[in-house]
């Protein structure tokens, strides 16, 4: 799953992640006790290793800007 550049940054798919796999444009996340930069400033983004591809956050987008890779 991947969240594209028409993303309005509205936090629903956080919310609705069961696996905490999105986070917030500009934050940091950590992948199995590794410390990592944000994959994107600009919009909400999708971290790959963490998502198990469920498509629940797909299923809240106002916006219709998360799409499989």
């Amino acid at each position: 799953m991947k969240i594209t550049e028409e993303c309005i940054n509205c936090s629903a798919c956080i919310d609705e992640c069961e696996h905490n796999a999105i986070y917030n444009a500009g934050e940091g996340f950590t992948v199995n006790g590794e410390n990592r930069s944000a994959l994107s400033d600009d919009y909400t983004f999708i971290v790959p290793e963490l998502c198990d591809n469920c498509k629940s956050c797909a299923e809240v987008c106002a916006v219709g800007a998360i799409i499989e890779e």
